[in-house]
């Protein structure tokens, strides 16, 4: 059920989008147990005006390919799982050779079991 929001400066090939694509359910399916087909992405593209961020923050450096990635699933997951996931998508992107370590800003978004359809209406995880 993990859905994937990809949000990125316009100029992207689709080539490049979909090896980072694959990367993150990659890191998805080894690290949260979620089957392979169980697969939701979308692309967000923004005009430069329309893509504003610090150059950097934390000591990290951000450039002009900088993703903000959101990731939203079903509660409930230990931390330590979380830390996981979010260094394996860092490292498979790196391994793209698409992006640069400091240019990959995640957020995780963990909802309840009531709160996804996954259609008709119907709260199939929360059965």
């Amino acid at each position: 059920m993990p859905v994937a929001i990809f949000n990125l400066k316009k100029g992207r090939t689709p080539q490049s989008k979909r090896k980072m694509a694959d990367a993150v359910q990659a890191a998805i399916v080894a690290n949260l147990g979620i089957p392979d087909e169980d697969r939701y992405q979308l692309f967000r593209e923004y005009d430069s005006d329309d893509y504003i961020h610090t150059e950097g923050y934390l000591g990290l450096s951000y450039s002009s390919k900088l993703l903000i990635l959101e990731i939203t699933f079903i509660q409930g997951r230990p931390d330590e799982t979380k830390k996981a996931l979010l260094r394996d998508i860092n490292e498979r992107l790196v391994a793209t050779g698409e992006i640069s370590a400091d240019d990959i800003f995640i957020t995780i978004h963990e909802v309840g079991r009531a709160n996804i359809s996954f259609g008709r209406g119907l709260a199939q995880r929360a059965q």
